[in-house]
């Protein structure tokens, strides 16, 4: 990655500047897609972990989808690549503008965390003619043995709709005729370095999957939004597509039926090795 000259050049620049080692990054990329497509993931990049234009081009270009927190980091997906119907808008707090602009965008769908975000999207699709595509955020109430701040899914924690609700959703859902519910969605933390979270969380999709099954809701996305931690993420990342109870040692007891199953936050890792 550094060389003498590289390191030489560094100190005739100003400060601060950033520097990307564009060959380590396409390595990088290939390699983590590689091991996500042979056990059936599909790879979105968090555009929050970084929103250069030209490394969003590399990442859109190796076959990445596009997590968003924002209407403008919806925009800034689609200008540098991304195929809508590979972008993901997540988050709290929605502007009704964002949302109109995305389902004008036809975007793959909306991460949505409430009941009242629902009907928010039902209506401004109406109004637009259109129907949007939704995933539910699911609060399952898993641990992530990470600091408490940055903890998500645990009943505590404000985000996603709690089990106790999907009987109203299932209810509300009936009378929103511009919502089609395609998936689930899932994040219980950030700097997730103990595979126990991961493994823990995959047994609890598999209840509440198998549950909205029951519901006759039968989703195609299963989204496990988790962020690894970044230093050593590398290893973690291979790790956890070798031995989470989603590889083939376990299929049988993932009992699913989706089209795609997206890991959405996998930035520490794409881009720590290769930027300094």
């Amino acid at each position: 990655m550094f060389t003498k000259e590289t390191i030489e050049a560094f100190g005739r620049m100003n400060t601060p500047f950033y520097f990307y080692d564009l060959d380590l990054l396409r390595k990088t990329l290939a390699k983590a897609i590689s091991l996500a497509d042979s056990y059936g993931f599909h790879l979105h990049y968090a555009l929050k972990a970084n929103s250069n234009p030209e490394i969003l081009r590399i990442i859109s270009a190796s076959g990445y989808g596009a997590d968003c927190v924002s209407g403008n980091e919806v925009l800034r997906a689609i200008e540098t690549g991304f195929q809508p119907d590979q972008v993901v808008f997540s988050g709290v707090g929605k502007t009704d503008l964002e949302i109109s602009q995305s389902i004008q965008s036809e975007i793959l769908c909306f991460n949505c965390e409430s009941l009242q975000e629902l009907e928010i999207i039902d209506s401004i699709a109406r109004g637009s003619g259109r129907k949007a595509r939704i995933t539910l955020r699911i609060n399952p109430n898993v641990p992530a043995y990470t600091h408490k701040y940055i903890t998500t899914g645990l009943e505590e924690n404000k985000f996603g709709i709690n089990p106790w609700e999907f009987d109203v959703v299932l209810e509300k859902l009936s009378v929103l005729p511009n919502l089609e519910v395609i998936g689930l969605h899932f994040h219980i933390g950030s700097q997730i370095t103990d595979l126990d979270a991961y493994k823990n969380l995959c047994i609890r999709v598999n209840e509440i999957n198998q549950w909205f099954q029951h519901q006759h809701l039968f989703p195609k996305i299963l989204n496990l939004g988790e962020a690894l931690e970044s230093i050593t993420s590398n290893l973690i990342l291979q790790r956890f597509l070798i031995l989470n109870p989603i590889s083939p040692s376990s299929m049988n007891s993932w009992k699913w039926n989706p089209v795609r199953n997206s890991i959405s936050n996998p930035e520490g890792h794409l881009l720590h090795n290769a930027e300094a």
